[in-house]
C-alpha cells in the first residue's frame, strides 16, 4: 500500500493494487502488554513482521556496556515490580484482554539488540508501511529508516513526562490531568516525535500507578488500531502535531526505592484519596476527513 506524505505532517493511504493491505511490523519487548499489542494488530491488520528484543536482553546489554547505574537501576525496577505483585496484576491484566491470535512463529524474531545489522536487515526485508514500537532501547537512524512510517506507544503523557516511569511519577506528583499514554512519530530525540494522540484512562480512587499505566498503554494500543484501521480503509488522512519543548524526562534510575514508600505511604496512611476522574478527551485527534487537508507546508 502507498502512503502519501502530504504538507509535512499529513499522510494519505492508497492501495498500489486492488485489495492491497497496510503492511504493518512491530518492534517491541516481552511483556504482557506487547503480547496484547502483537495480538490486536495480528487480528484486525496485516502484521508481516514482529522484532522482539526481551527485557533480559536489554539488561545484559547494560551489564555488558557496563552501564553500571543504569543497569542496577533496571534490575532494582524489574525485581521491584516482582516482590509487590505488579508484575502478577499485568499478567493477569493483560491475559484477560488476549486473544487467541498470534503471527505464525516464522513472522517472530527475537534479537539480543534492535539496533543489530540483522535486526535491521529483517525490517528492511519486510518492508513496512508502518511500524509500531513499544518497549525496546532507543533506536538509531538506521532502525528508524527501514521502518517507513514508524509509531512509538509512550505509557506517558507527552510532552511533559519523557522516558521511564512517566505514569508513576505524574502519579507521585497527583498531575492525575496528566496520566495517559501518548502516540507519536519516532524520531531522533527520544519521545520527542510529532504527536498523533494522547489518551487518559478513568481514574478510580482504589487505583495505584500500576493500575493506570496498564488502563493508559491498553487504552493506546486500541486506539492505535482504530487508527491504522481507519488509514488503511481510506477512511481519513492521519495527521501529527509538533510537540511542545516542555517537560521532562525520566529513567529507571530516577524511581528510587524511597519515592515509592512515599507514594503507598501517603495513600495506605490516609493522607491523601486518589480522586475519581472519568476517562479524559483526547486533546489531540489525528484522523482528519480526507476532505479537510491542510495546504500550507509545515
Amino acid at each position: 500500500m502507498n502512503l502519501i506524505r502530504r504538507n509535512g505532517n499529513e499522510w494519505h493511504a492508497g492501495p498500489a493494487a486492488p485489495g492491497e493491505r497496510l503492511r504493518v511490523a512491530v518492534l517491541c519487548s516481552d511483556d504482557p502488554h506487547h503480547t496484547y499489542l502483537v495480538s490486536r494488530l495480528a487480528r484486525e491488520l496485516d502484521l508481516v513482521g514482529v522484532v522482539v528484543e526481551p527485557g533480559a536482553a536489554q539488561q545484559r546489554r547494560l551489564w555488558a556496556r557496563r552501564a553500571w547505574v543504569d543497569a542496577v537501576a533496571r534490575a532494582y525496577q524489574v525485581r521491584r515490580q516482582r516482590l509487590t505483585g505488579r508484575s502478577a496484576y499485568r499478567r493477569r491484566y493483560f491475559a484477560a484482554l488476549t486473544a487467541g491470535v498470534t503471527p505464525p512463529a516464522e513472522r517472530v524474531r527475537r534479537v539480543d539488540w534492535i539496533n543489530s545489522a540483522a535486526a535491521t536487515a529483517h525490517l528492511e526485508q519486510l518492508r513496512p508501511d508502518v511500524t509500531v514500537v513499544c518497549g525496546t532501547t532507543y533506536l538509531r537512524s538506521a532502525t528508524i529508516a527501514a521502518g517507513g512510517l514508524m509509531i512509538n506507544i509512550h505509557g506517558g503523557h507527552l510532552p511533559h513526562y519523557k522516558g521511564n516511569h512517566c505514569v508513576f511519577f505524574a502519579f507521585l506528583r497527583k498531575d492525575y490531568q496528566r496520566i495517559g499514554a501518548s502516540l507519536h512519530l519516532v524520531a531522533a530525540k527520544l519521545d520527542g516525535g510529532d504527536l498523533l494522540e494522547v489518551v487518559h484512562p478513568e481514574i478510580r480512587p482504589q487505583d495505584n500507578d500500576e493500575h493506570l499505566y496498564d488502563r493508559s498503554v491498553h487504552l493506546a494500543i486500541d486506539r492505535l488500531v482504530e487508527i491504522l484501521t481507519a488509514l488503511e480503509g481510506g477512511q481519513a488522512a492521519l495527521r501529527t502535531v509538533v510537540q511542545e519543548d516542555a517537560g521532562e524526562t525520566f529513567r529507571h534510575r530516577s524511581r528510587k526505592p524511597h519515592l515509592d514508600l512515599w507514594a503507598w505511604l501517603r495513600i495506605r496512611s490516609g493522607l491523601e484519596r486518589v480522586p475519581h476522574i472519568p476517562r479524559g478527551h483526547e486533546p489531540v485527534r489525528c484522523l482528519a476527513p480526507l476532505g479537510d487537508r491542510q495546504d500550507e507546508p509545515r
